[in-house]
């Protein structure tokens, strides 16, 4: 075989298979940016799932799941981690009928994809000012189009920010390993109450973090409530738990004035492949042959 003609047919294999894996796999950087003021509210490692759109974390007005819960009251991403791997969704409205909570989706879970995002440069939690970064491998055959978040609102008893509907966030337009994603969470009367614990500040978790007294010293401390998802709304949204006098302004996420953007924004990219890897290989083939040739 000639030497040219070598050098197309690894040219053809090596394009072949960077373009087979692009089809099949895309990586994606997820940033995760706190728009909170100086001194404002913080969130707890940020869990995301890829998904086919059959992962529905809540529904307002109905009960929270336990890993809901114990996201929503201790920041705790591992319960919804497993059931979410598990292959099961929280709440399935997919027959029509009354809703079932917590039963098995029309997805397996090793189809699934699922990590969390959490800061690098001191405590966990997403603090004002800070953005948090991961990077996943979705698959673009469709079975991780759809992106999900949960995450518990700081300082809270049982707070969260969580898509309720789980096709608002359709990564397809990533697929050809191109553009962004970008949308704001915990906008002003979006903030949810998962209705799991006693509105209380003494089970606030992460008070440290704050520098403020009381808070829990385990987790799921609280008296259970009893309750359902709601949003927290009005002007002051904090002023159901019990907070000590001179509670900052600044944890109130309901203001416009301090949070317009919300409490942070989500944006997720697509990785290019590297394409310059095939070429410097195809480069090096075809030295190494001319480099023989002359040799011979």
């Amino acid at each position: 075989m000639k030497i040219s003609s070598f050098v197309c047919v690894v040219a053809v294999v090596v394009a072949s298979t960077f373009a087979s894996r692009a089809q099949a796999i895309q990586r994606v950087r997820v940033d995760i940016t706190s728009n909170a003021p100086d001194g404002g509210v913080a969130l707890t490692p940020v869990w995301v799932g890829f998904h086919d759109g059959s992962f529905d974390s809540y529904n307002g007005g109905l009960t929270s799941q336990v890993g809901l819960e114990r996201l929503a009251e201790d920041g705790d991403n591992s319960v919804i981690s497993a059931d979410f791997l598990g292959g099961y969704t929280y709440i399935d409205n997919s027959s029509g009928s009354a809703v079932s909570a917590r039963v098995l989706s029309s997805q397996s879970g090793s189809e699934r994809v699922d990590g969390e995002v959490a800061s690098t440069t001191g405590a966990p939690p997403i603090q004002p000012g800070e953005t948090a970064t991961s990077f996943f491998d979705i698959d673009t055959s469709g079975i991780n189009r759809y992106f999900s978040y949960a995450s518990m609102v700081l300082p809270s008893n049982d707070f969260y920010v969580a898509n309720g509907n789980p096709f608002a966030h359709d990564l397809s337009s990533l697929y050809d390993g191109e553009g962004s994603v970008t949308f704001s969470i915990g906008l002003p009367g979006t903030v949810n109450d998962a209705g799991t614990e006693v509105e209380s500040y003494v089970t606030s978790a992460a008070n440290g973090l704050f520098g403020l007294a009381g808070g829990q010293s385990g987790p799921n401390q609280g008296a259970d409530e009893n309750g359902v998802n709601a949003n927290v709304l009005g002007p002051d949204p904090l002023s159901a738990l019990n907070f000590i006098e001179g509670t900052p302004a600044t944890f109130d996420f309901n203001d416009s004035s301090l949070y317009p953007n919300g409490i942070a924004t989500i944006t997720i990219t697509a990785v290019p492949e590297p394409s310059s890897i095939a070429l410097g290989v195809l480069g090096l083939v075809g030295i190494g042959m001319i480099s023989r040739r002359g040799r011979g």
